[in-house]
């Protein structure tokens, strides 16, 4: 007998079970698909909320330093704030802080710029350095993609910046060009140079 009749009847269930089998397959790999695209959505999320409180820690370490040294280049508020004896503490907070929440390059500006106070560096490396320190703030705050420029930050602190004579040299040449132009050698670039010639 041929037919339908003629097949064992295994066979027919075996058939007839293979679109149900397929189902229950499809069913358990889209859950398991389900499960990963839920598992990597918490984690996203989980990461959003650290880089949202990371943020937060950084705006409010670099506030009262920024402040502080904005404070420091105004005439009217610098002689106030030398003899009011904030500068150490506020230094030592931030400088503790910075240390954990600050990119390096933020670091290597903070230190840059404080070196310079150190050594009594002209003015113009001290407010080309301020405004690299700053910069590096702005990006490590929230702005990594930031297209303002030291130019514009100084511009928005000095009157005369774009007069003939004025400082827009400060920020607009090579930092190593701002040095000879200001007859001024950065320590941390000579310590490297006197390491490189003892070894």
């Amino acid at each position: 007998m041929n037919g339908i009749n003629s097949q064992p009847l295994w066979v027919l269930f075996a058939v007839a079970s293979i679109p149900a089998m397929a189902a229950i397959i499809a069913a358990f790999v889209a859950g398991g698909y389900a499960k990963a695209a839920k598992a990597n959505e918490i984690e996203a999320q989980r990461l959003r909320d650290l880089e949202s409180r990371i943020s937060d820690r950084k705006y409010e370490t670099y506030k009262p330093m920024v402040a502080l040294l904005g404070d420091m280049l105004n005439k009217d508020k610098s002689t106030d704030l030398l003899a009011s004896g904030e500068i150490p503490s506020k230094l030592h907070d931030f400088t503790t802080w910075a240390s954990i929440y600050s990119s390096d390059e933020a670091v290597r500006a903070f230190r840059n710029l404080m070196q310079s106070t150190y050594v009594d560096a002209p003015k113009e490396i001290v407010l080309r350095l301020y405004c690299d320190f700053v910069l590096e703030a702005r990006r490590d705050i929230g702005r990594p993609d930031t297209s303002t420029s030291s130019e514009e930050l100084l511009a928005m602190r000095l009157t005369d910046i774009y007069a003939s004579d004025g400082l827009k040299w400060i920020v607009s040449e090579p930092f190593d060009e701002v040095c000879k132009r200001a007859g001024w050698s950065p320590p941390w670039i000579d310590a490297g140079r006197a390491r490189r010639t003892r070894q």
